[in-house]
């Protein structure tokens, strides 16, 4: 791909004859927008744009022309990217010529946007095509959050519906001239990394796509292994994908050619159609933690929702931490996001001696103190606290479940259903409407009588399938 020029954009628009010299004269790049000196063209690299210049002598780059008998197409369903370089695309002859999925670039660190965006990725779309957008990134230009959201503002978020491919992010080598790995060393890389995905997830229930090759991966970020729940779009015009990048046995997509009978990169998705539909419908795994355990699909759908990211680990991994207890501030902060993370401002002055303003949760604690669902503790001295690291038990959890719900009206039953809980207990209602909503039954114990174990500290994994159920029974 080569840098589009501004000085021909009128021209473009005036003479189809023009254009056609144009693309010949570029070697393939269409429509273009901007002088090569300008900033927006200093911004404007397509996905793979570097790999001719900067990749390894073992890295055999293909073009593949006309019939494609210079090189045979790799098994899968067949795709293609674009950017601004193409222009407008005729969707149409694409998907007669066998496209069935199309990625397009939506931006570039956080001062370039594709001007034939929306008009891409709406074509691709009206072709009958699954379509995806990716981004350029520049990791030393800005947070990965702050490119990330940047991202999201073209309207290409990922949604379930079964056309829409997950976000890509396309990280390859500098085209600034600042070093292949933007003068980042591999644990600042992850955790760029990790902050764009982090908010990518947050904010559309599913991790982004990594675009990258081998050499780029092994170099800028040491060999990190813990991305492998990121579908993998490797980069290699070859006739062999080569040696993955370290964390992935297989590979989701794959750009094989950097021209062929779509416009833009050749690509392939790994399967079928059927598959391909599928990996666009489904979320996949969120936590390299959780894998075929008791509350697996519940802990993902709170994942998805965005309710909790996890944390990254040293290699990039995302980990959930299923039998960590639930602290009171993590509480708070599940609670308002399971809400829908509602508009609120916070108070100038804590209400809590023990939560400074400067608390990352103190936004969602004096929300959950607002709402009622937790006020604290009054201490012999008058203050209010919030003990805000203190473990949540789950009697107190049944009691923030019922007034999350809106303290709905509710008889107790005269005996209690559990051995544990008297019905004296000051949170007997409250855990026995959380039983009667299905929300938690307790345990069966071997003699068979049934136990709540009030005083048991709530684990991650339990709470996120109290989160789930809340949400079955009553929305949020």
């Amino acid at each position: 791909m080569k840098f589009s020029m501004s000085s021909y954009s009128s021209r473009l628009k005036a003479s189809a004859v023009l254009l056609a010299t144009l693309v010949l004269a570029a070697s393939g790049a269409g429509a273009a927008t901007a002088s090569e000196e300008s900033p927006s063209a200093q911004n404007d690299h397509a996905m793979g744009s570097t790999l001719r210049d900067h990749e390894r002598a073992d890295q055999k780059l293909f073009s593949i022309q006309g019939t494609e008998s210079s090189l045979a197409v790799p098994s899968g369903v067949r795709g293609m990217d674009v950017s601004s370089h193409q222009g407008e695309v005729d969707w149409t002859k694409a998907a007669a010529n066998g496209a069935k999925f199309a990625y397009v670039k939506a931006s570039e660190g956080t001062a370039y946007r594709n001007p034939y965006f929306q008009a891409q990725y709406s074509g691709a779309a009206s072709a009958g095509m699954l379509h995806g957008a990716y981004h350029f990134a520049l990791p030393n230009a800005s947070s990965g959050a702050a490119q990330a959201n940047y991202f999201l503002q073209s309207g290409a978020a990922w949604k379930p519906d079964g056309k829409t491919l997950p976000a890509l992010l396309d990280l390859e080598e500098s085209p600034y001239g600042d070093g292949a790995c933007y003068g980042l060393t591999p644990g600042q890389m992850i955790s760029w990394i990790s902050d764009f995905a982090t908010t990518i997830l947050s904010r559309t229930g599913r991790l982004p796509a990594i675009y990258t090759t081998t050499n780029w991966w092994e170099d800028c970020t040491g060999k990190a292994n813990g991305f492998g729940n990121h579908p993998l779009h490797i980069a290699r015009w070859a006739s062999t994908p080569g040696a993955l990048p370290a964390g992935w046995k297989n590979y989701t997509l794959w750009q094989h050619a950097e021209s062929g009978v779509f416009p833009g990169d050749q690509n392939v998705f790994r399967g079928s159609l059927t598959e391909l539909t599928a990996f666009a419908k489904n979320p996949g795994p969120i936590f390299s933690d959780i894998s075929g355990g008791q509350f697996t699909a519940e802990v993902n759908w709170l994942g998805s929702r965005g309710i909790s990211t996890g944390w990254t680990e040293a290699n990039g991994a995302r980990t959930y931490r299923p039998l960590v207890p639930v602290a009171r501030d993590a509480m708070a902060a599940f609670m308002y996001r399971l809400a829908g993370s509602p508009a609120f401002t916070a108070p100038a002055k804590s209400p809590f001696a023990d939560v400074a303003t400067d608390n990352p949760f103190y936004k969602q604690i004096t929300w959950l103190a607002s709402k009622g669902i937790s006020t604290g503790w009054t201490e012999v001295n008058g203050t209010k606290t919030y003990r805000p690291l203190e473990p949540v038990a789950r009697d107190a959890m049944a009691a923030f479940m019922y007034r999350l719900a809106g303290s709905p009206a509710f008889t107790a039953p005269a005996k209690s259903p559990f051995t544990d809980v008297a019905t004296d207990n000051p949170f007997y209602k409250q855990i026995t409407w959380l039983a009667s909503s299905g929300i938690s039954t307790g345990w069966t114990e071997a003699n068979g009588t049934k136990t709540y174990r009030p005083l048991a500290p709530v684990a991650r994994d339990a709470m996120a399938a109290f989160m789930s159920r809340f949400d079955t029974k009553f929305g949020s």
